[in-house]
């Protein structure tokens, strides 16, 4: 670990409960924490897949993320019961999903975001009630650049992290008098298996005029995988010192929804400044119409 990798602060280690730890992000994770001296609760769907971690002193947690909410919640609230609070909540584990929105079937689409989005919700659902009533505690939804943009093929994936980081935007504001912080923390490219034949979700109807573009997609996948910019190892030292307030984050405010690599930063720049020539095009159409009777300035949602 680098030298200004993550030291525990004090005498008393943290808790934390990271999903999706069997490799990738989620394992990176899971071993900072560990190294750091804090407490990690990890999960998997299968066990087995986390003795690299249990050797370490990690403590496995068995968690489908498909099963019903109250299931997972049961799951959740068990462990608090065994285990003590949770200091910091990590939802990491998703899925990469590829396909042509037509081809999407409903099952398809539901299961995408049953594991991408609505797991992360219910899982929060049960780790709130006990950072509330110690008035602390961070919650970060691992989300992607993909959340910024869309492309061909990936609109289930997109459209998934536009969403965490929309539910992650709201409950920052709705729990931040209890003490809980919350950010979307928002990767770009790291060298991970996501994108390895087999790891993707990949939607099964065919359909043959959209197969040009399914096969770039798939090539595209292929060829930077793990070939990613990104080092998951220091972006996991920097995401635990971030979150925890240590090193680098030591009196830094977490952002809202944080982006995560040069990559990342890049890919972000360009959507703004997309955003932007949007902006400039409409100003010119709602100068010409009149459809407001209320301050146009006013943030309606604050």
């Amino acid at each position: 670990m680098s030298a200004s990798a993550t030291t525990a602060s004090s005498a008393t280690p943290k808790t934390w409960f990271i999903t999706g730890c069997s490799s990738g992000f989620g394992s990176a994770l899971a071993l900072t924490v560990l190294a750091s001296g804090d407490k990690v609760i990890c999960t998997a769907r299968n066990p087995s897949a986390l003795k690299h971690l249990t050797e370490l002193g990690a403590i496995p947690l068995s968690l489908d993320l498909t099963s019903p909410p109250a299931t997972i919640q049961a799951t959740i609230t068990s462990s608090i019961s065994d285990h003590g609070p949770i200091d910091y909540l990590v939802n990491n584990a998703g899925v990469f999903t590829i396909g042509t929105v037509e081809a999407y079937t409903a099952a398809e689409l539901q299961e995408h975001f049953t594991i991408n989005v609505f797991s992360h919700i219910t899982i929060a659902q049960a780790v709130l009630p006990h950072m509330r009533s110690r008035r602390s505690g961070v919650i970060a939804n691992v989300g992607s650049i993909a959340g910024w943009g869309g492309g061909p093929c990936l609109g289930a994936y997109s459209a998934g992290k536009h969403a965490l980081a929309a539910f992650s935007l709201s409950l920052r504001r709705e729990v931040a008098s209890f003490g809980i912080t919350v950010t979307c923390v928002e990767l770009g490219y790291f060298r991970t298996a996501i994108l390895e034949d087999g790891r993707a979700f990949e939607a099964k109807r065919a359909i043959p005029e959209y197969e040009d573009l399914m096969h770039a997609a798939r090539g595209r996948l292929r060829g930077i995988s793990l070939k990613q910019p990104g080092d998951p190892k220091k972006g996991a030292e920097l995401v635990v010192e971030m979150l925890s307030g240590r090193g680098r984050g030591a009196g830094r405010v977490l952002p809202e929804r944080w982006v995560v690599g040069r990559d990342a930063v890049a890919f972000v720049e360009a959507a703004l400044k997309r955003g932007e020539d949007m902006l400039e095009g409409w100003r010119e159409v709602v100068s010409t119409t009149d459809c407001d009777d209320v301050d146009p300035n006013k943030d309606m949602f604050t």
